[in-house]
């Protein structure tokens, strides 16, 4: 009695001893986790952008990954900037990202390297961002093994279905240069945005990262994710050739590049004119410098709801949000007195330029210490819609597109109905009834186990072949394409909308340039599955962009060297002399020339000449017919939704969208509101820029359709200036 009288009293100080250190251990924990809370909600804000970078080593092989960058919210590719070291012989490694299973849609990414022994080496491997994932694993291989301690999990940019906000990329060795500039993107978005909620948690009011000058990427696709890069005059010099060459396709694709510390007026700065490649004299007239009237017009600023910057003057007031580190201002519209600016009105501390399909941005001096309102009129200042890539671009490569279905190839538009129901009926007739009726009568019912799964096959292979001898095996395609040619820098830009559809998908996949960019346009509510892609010889899609009997759509994007060019010379009242110096055949010609008159001509062959005539109105609505032409429309199947969904089963799902969640239209990209723009001008006889030209041409302009493709529609516009 007493040992167990003992015994409890021992457990009974054990359990008491065990609360007490319990009791104790809560306050700590809860202490722990408030440091914690407060840490992460002090870190500085460029912490909240995405990526990380860190060292690993084995087998004498020393990797050095960084995979800081902006953008990827709504597509693009995504960087991952390696450096390797090779202390011991020579060999080949294969360096891959998986995602996880729970990375919907992002693709398996590979590249192959051989690497001598003693050597180094830097590459940057793209990843595509096409789905809704963002985690997954990078690992280095050499003969099939894996370097397990080479290998580390990485997490890319959340999707942002919301399309909040632009992305903003700044290189500096110091990672808080641009801290004002990110806040006003902040404060004006969240303005423009109403702090709207997404289908999934708040919009992204952080897309920002500083990256120092050290292994930057020497192609414009890394770039192709970014909005905005902004970078000073010396750190541009000090790159790469390659290195900046990149950033300089970007702009020309279409990205919006900031150049600081010029030293020098923007316009006349011969260094500036000759890092960016332009010509001295043809920039010069092209800088627009800063108009101190926008100043004025701050106050009103907000976004609509295809995300221009717009805003009235008249009678409006509003509270200006601020950033982090500024003061809240209420200002009243057409009152300049209340705003806060910092950058001198009558110095003209910027300018702008069109380049290419982008836009770049000189600043005489340093322009970071610059308010809200400072960057609010810089953004004035700018095509602002232009800087959003879903704006320029029309598609986002996470998210689906609502035009999907107004660009199907001609003859492979519906399911044949009738036909699938004929053969079910017969089917059924077939192997029910008949098949019953005829064995009960030759008194054979157990045949029936071996005719009811012959039926089934042969049935199934009437399918096959109906299907195959409809649309054959090869890959058939409709292409739409616009070619912007700067002749003075021999250089030309190509966005092009593929559609595409294999009767049997090529074994060998997609392979397109590294200086192609490729992005998937997703029917209504589709969702992009799983791929593979190589980037050691080439831009390689082996597998899962393309499926057999699937209705495929891409919209890519090229910047090359282009030293074909059309030749005007100096023409009389009646004729303009033209020579076509391009590679492919001219079907209708408008060329405007130095006095803005317009010109007319068809029909002119590569490397020949003819004159033009001056353009009349039958000249105009000819012209304007053949622009209209293969253009996107409706199909006349969809008169209702359940046509629709006959031909797209997965616009099902399209009402699980989230209720925030952006749409998305080809048509309102930078290419069609082009094109569109262009062609009311010739019809209603309006004036475009001088020294400009605007073809139809009948063969595609240096197109990639990643295979071997039989074109069932091709359309193509090329458009360029010219000098004398």
């Amino acid at each position: 009695m007493i040992e167990v009288a003992r015994s409890g009293s021992s457990d009974s100080s054990e359990e008491s001893s065990d609360d007490m250190g319990s009791r104790r251990a809560k306050p700590f924990f809860v202490m722990l986790g408030l440091m914690i809370v407060v840490t992460i909600a002090n870190l500085p804000k460029t912490a909240l952008a995405a990526g990380a970078q860190y060292v690993a080593s084995e087998s004498d092989i020393q990797m050095n990954v960084d995979y800081r960058w902006a953008g990827g919210a709504v597509g693009g590719y995504y960087p991952i900037r390696i450096g390797l070291q090779n202390r011991g012989l020579s060999r080949e490694l294969e360096l891959t990202f998986s995602p996880s299973r729970s990375a919907g849609g992002v693709p398996v990414v590979s590249r192959r390297i051989s690497i001598d022994q003693n050597a180094s080496a830097s590459l940057t491997l793209l990843i595509p961002l096409v789905g809704h994932g963002n985690y997954g694993r990078l690992t280095v291989s050499h003969d099939g093994r894996e370097l397990e301690k080479l290998q580390n999990a990485l997490a890319l940019p959340d999707a942002d279905q919301q399309n909040s906000r632009p992305s903003f990329l700044g290189i500096s060795r110091n990672p808080l240069a641009f801290q004002s500039l990110e806040d006003a993107i902040t404060s004006l978005t969240t303005a423009g945005h109403g702090g709207r909620r997404a289908g999934y948690g708040y919009g992204k009011t952080q897309d920002s990262q500083t990256v120092e000058p050290l292994r930057l990427p020497e192609t414009w696709l890394a770039y192709s994710s970014v909005d905005l890069v902004a970078i000073s005059m010396n750190e541009f010099e000090r790159l790469a050739d390659a290195q900046r060459a990149a950033i300089l396709d970007w702009a020309l694709a279409g990205g919006t590049l900031l150049v600081y510390s010029v030293g020098e007026p923007v316009s006349s700065s011969k260094k500036l004119a000759r890092l960016t490649e332009a010509d001295t004299q043809s920039a010069a007239l092209n800088w627009q410098a800063a108009e101190p009237g926008v100043r004025t017009r701050i106050p009103a600023l907000h976004l609509d709801e295809h995300g221009a910057l717009g805003g009235s003057s008249v009678g409006a007031t509003m509270e200006m949000p601020i950033g982090a580190g500024t003061e809240s201002a209420a200002a009243t519209a057409g009152s300049g007195s209340q705003l806060k600016f910092s950058w001198p009105e009558d110095s003209q501390p910027f300018a702008v330029r069109d380049f290419g399909q982008g836009s770049l941005i000189g600043f005489v001096d340093d322009p970071f210490s610059g308010t809200v309102q400072d960057w609010g009129w810089l953004l004035k200042s700018i095509a602002y819609q232009e800087l959003w890539q879903t704006h320029r671009l029309g598609v986002a490569g996470r998210l689906d597109n609502r035009e999907f279905l107004q660009f199907l190839i001609a003859g492979i538009r519906s399911v044949p109905v009738m036909a699938f129901l004929i053969f079910i009926s017969l089917f059924t007739f077939v192997i029910g009834p008949l098949n019953y009726f005829v064995l009960a009568r030759k008194k054979k019912l157990n045949l029936l186990v071996v005719t009811i799964p012959a039926i089934a096959v042969v049935t199934s292979l009437c399918l096959f072949g109906y299907s195959a001898l409809s649309h054959g095996f090869s890959v058939k395609s409709r292409v739409r394409s616009l070619t912007l040619i700067d002749q003075g820098n021999n250089k030309a830009v190509t966005t092009a909308r593929l559609a595409l559809y294999a009767g049997m998908a090529p074994s060998e996949g997609l392979s397109f340039s590294p200086l192609t960019a490729v992005m998937p346009i997703r029917g209504d509510g589709e969702l992009f599955e799983s791929a593979r892609t190589d980037w050691t010889e080439t831009q390689w899609l082996r597998s899962g962009w393309l499926r057999s009997r699937t209705r495929t759509q891409f919209l890519t994007k090229t910047v090359r060297n282009e030293r074909g060019r059309l030749t005007v010379g100096t023409g009389t009242k009646s004729e303009l002399p033209v020579t076509n110096g391009l590679e492919w055949d001219i079907e209708s010609l408008v060329v405007f020339d130095q006095d803005g008159e317009a010109w007319f001509g068809s029909d002119l062959a590569a490397g020949s000449g003819r004159p033009l005539k001056q353009i009349s109105d039958s000249d105009r609505l000819k012209f304007c017919r053949l622009m209209d032409r293969s253009a996107p429309a409706v199909p006349e199947e969809l008169e209702n939704k359940n046509a629709m969904r006959s031909l797209d089963p997965m616009s099902f799902f399209s009402g699980r969208r989230g209720r925030y969640t952006e749409d998305f239209y080809v048509s309102q990209g930078q290419m069609e509101r082009f094109i569109g723009a262009i062609r009311l001008s010739i019809e209603h006889a309006e004036s475009l820029p001088s020294s400009t030209y605007y073809a139809i041409v009948k063969d595609a302009p240096s197109i990639e359709f990643g295979t071997e493709v039989d074109v069932v529609d091709g359309w193509h516009f090329v458009t360029g200036s010219y000098s004398y």
